[in-house]
């Protein structure tokens, strides 16, 4: 066992030297996200049952090409059968990470996995981007299910957070600002920490969403619970929110097969469409590590000018007609 990351009930290996350094590489994960080292851990367990649980020192290069021809391949005892090449790319990306840190402390003699690559991806966030009538019909799906659904799409349609985030928050994570308004810290990847406006029609949101759960509304910096409660007082999981989510989308009646994610996507667009938004401000709201991975969406959001109007139109369009809905 080692510090940080427990390996119990996460990986299988036969070698007690091969664990402790696989537990050594997902410390250093979790010290960035505990999300991202369970992800990593999953595929840890896969290869190696692959390879049947080979001892590190006996895996090869043709080894690790044989894996990467699993991943390509359909499997019909895999769920699912066919992988993104996406999926496909961050499975290897672990593994050659994996390796990588091995050599890097002089556990293994040589590099197996360097020469490994991933496939080229066609850069298709462009394709899932919601229109605002695509949105609204997923959010008016969410207020037909429950406040829970109808807070969980807005939260993550208001502020671009990713579903984990808002599975961290705690109640005791709002404030009120300098200036009045209220504002959320955020903990994202690496433990960075950034702070939101709420809007005001999200706030009157949660407000109704505690009110009916009988939670105080009151901010209180003391206050430890959680900002979402499941029926236990727990944050739902970030695996939970995901299925809700999704569940608001697949009855809205739009045609697109959107994730969750998409309304992180559809915001972070939605704001670059504006030419007075502010790059480094959209990179921090948006916890993005690297000002390239904001630019990719300000490119997206040039391209789309003529047809899309901008973040405040949407959000305008959003609270009319669920409002109007709510008053009727």
């Amino acid at each position: 066992m080692t510090r940080g990351y427990c390996m119990e009930n996460q990986l299988t290996v036969t070698n007690n030297s091969d664990a402790q350094i696989i537990g050594m590489f997902l410390d250093t994960k979790s010290r960035r996200s505990r999300t991202t080292a369970d992800v990593y851990s999953g595929v840890i367990n896969e290869f190696f049952k692959y390879v049947e649980y080979k001892a590190f020192s006996a895996i090869t290069y043709a080894d690790l090409v044989d894996y990467s021809n699993y991943l390509a391949h359909p499997d019909p005892y895999r769920d699912p059968v066919v992988l993104a090449v996406s999926t496909q790319n961050r499975k290897i990306a672990t593994i050659k990470s994996l390796f990588k840190y091995a050599f890097k402390i002089g556990y293994i003699p040589f590099n197996p996995a360097e020469p490994l690559e991933t496939q080229r991806v066609d850069h298709k966030i462009a394709q899932r981007i919601l229109s605002d009538d695509e949105l609204l019909a997923i959010i008016l799906a969410a207020q037909r299910k429950s406040l829970a659904h109808l807070l969980m799409v807005y939260f993550l349609a208001c502020t671009g957070c990713r579903e984990s985030e808002l599975a961290q928050l705690m109640w005791r994570n709002f404030f009120i600002g300098p200036g009045g308004e209220i504002c959320v810290s955020i903990t994202g990847k690496g433990n960075k920490t950034r702070v939101l406006k709420i809007v005001p029609s999200l706030w009157d949101i949660i407000v109704a969403y505690r009110e009916a759960e009988g939670l105080t509304s009151k901010i209180d910096p003391r206050n430890k619970s959680a900002f979402i409660p499941n029926r236990f007082g727990n944050n739902y999981s970030r695996q939970t929110i995901w299925k809700m989510v999704k569940e608001c989308v697949e009855t809205s009646g739009i045609s697109k097969n959107a994730s969750p994610h998409w309304l992180r996507h559809t915001y972070a667009t939605s704001v670059a469409q504006d030419e007075t938004a502010n790059l480094w401000r959209l990179q921090h709201d948006m916890g993005h590590a690297a000002i390239s991975t904001t630019q990719g969406y300000v490119h997206i959001a040039r391209g789309m000018k003529d047809t899309s109007v901008d973040h405040v139109g949407y959000l305008h369009q959003i609270e009319k007609n669920i409002f109007s809905s709510h008053e009727s």
